[in-house]
């Protein structure tokens, strides 16, 4: 009798055994076919902000696919319009994983660049993006004409505009049309005749790629204001060299240049890069040796030059009301550390 009940429950466990070996192949295809996310679709709506830059909204249309997490890798304080932005973001779902890596045919973005996707884990993905701010340019503060030549159109520049569209009217009739990058033009070629001019001018983005990013402002009506306009307009550059209508050539000093700032040496060559002038460190562009103001990343480092002069700043400074950034002696950013008994976060920003 215990013979009989002993192969009774071997036959059982071997039925047992068999039916789950049948089964196995049709849970690893479900797994392997159902549960594994193919495709990912991410979506960037642009926020288009009256002077001002705004975040976009991001979203995915993945059933069961959700955005946990979103995180860029500059403070919106420092972007620019119509500027690549990076930004990591990351997506997560509880009843289905995610494959390994995902290309740009797989994981398809909307209202941004694809840079990489890559699972942190079978339920976590990060996406690498591109995004792009846009913006509505604003209008200049001012319009008026030039206090050292009466012809020259000079206004106010406006944030994040990359140009300027003039139109010149005489007696109340367009005269002439133009786009310039700069925040004055010489329209005398222009007034060739007896007539009351004024022109109307608002910012835009210069070119056709700036334009896909910036709505142009309103124009904005000049009047008979004089106003100041130091920058040498009168020279003309030679290379590296700048050469002065009276024939001279600035050396060992500073020179502003059609509104931009320039350092030149003994040998008349303008400076680039870190120049110490005056007990003071400035950052002149190594492309053109204009003179750098605001937030610069030098070197893998963020530093901050004063708007006012230029001069590189250090220890603490409040770039916004409420925000707190600190400046090592050396100039260069402090973040993901303590500063004394404050903590500033990957950002470089003071955290209550």
């Amino acid at each position: 009798m215990m013979r009989d009940k002993k192969r009774k429950l071997q036959t059982m466990f071997l039925a047992v055994l068999v039916a789950a070996f049948t089964c196995l192949p049709a849970v690893m295809s479900y797994a392997a076919d159902s549960v594994v996310i193919r495709s990912v679709n991410l979506k960037f709506d642009s926020q288009y902000g009256s002077e001002e830059i705004l975040m976009p909204g991001i979203s995915t249309t993945n059933a069961g696919v959700s955005v946990k997490e979103v995180v860029w890798k500059r403070d919106i304080s420092k972007w620019k319009a119509a500027k690549n932005e990076r930004v990591s973001v990351i997506l997560t779902s509880d009843t289905m994983i995610f494959a390994n890596a995902y290309n740009r045919s797989e994981c398809k973005i909307t209202g941004a660049k694809f840079v990489s996707a890559k699972a942190l884990d079978n339920n976590t993905l990060e996406v690498k993006v591109d995004y792009v701010p846009v913006v509505i340019l604003g209008r200049t503060a001012r319009a008026g004409w030039s206090d050292s030549k009466k012809t020259k159109a000079v206004w106010e520049k406006v944030e994040f505009a990359t140009g300027y569209q003039v139109a010149l009217y005489a007696d109340d009739k367009l005269k002439k049309r133009i786009s310039v990058e700069t925040n004055m033009v010489d329209l005398s070629e222009y007034m060739d005749k007896d007539a009351v001019y004024y022109y109307e001018v608002r910012a835009i983005g210069y070119t056709a790629d700036d334009r896909k990013y910036m709505k142009e402002g309103d124009y904005v009506t000049s009047d008979d204001t004089i106003m100041e306009y130091d920058g040498d307009t009168s020279g003309k550059w030679k290379g590296n060299t700048y050469k002065q209508e009276d024939g001279g050539v600035p050396r060992n000093s500073w020179k502003q240049i059609l509104n931009d700032w320039y350092y030149f040496d003994g040998n008349g060559v303008y400076q680039t890069g870190w120049l110490l002038s005056g007990q003071r460190w400035y950052y002149m562009n190594p492309k053109d040796g204009k003179l750098l103001i605001g937030w610069q990343f030098v070197n893998g480092k963020w530093y901050y030059l004063n708007p006012d002069g230029g001069e590189m700043l250090t220890g603490w400074i409040q770039t916004q009301p409420g925000i707190w950034y600190y400046l090592n002696p050396d100039g260069s950013m402090a973040s993901s550390t303590n500063v004394g008994n404050y903590w500033v976060d990957a950002s470089g920003r003071w955290i209550p």
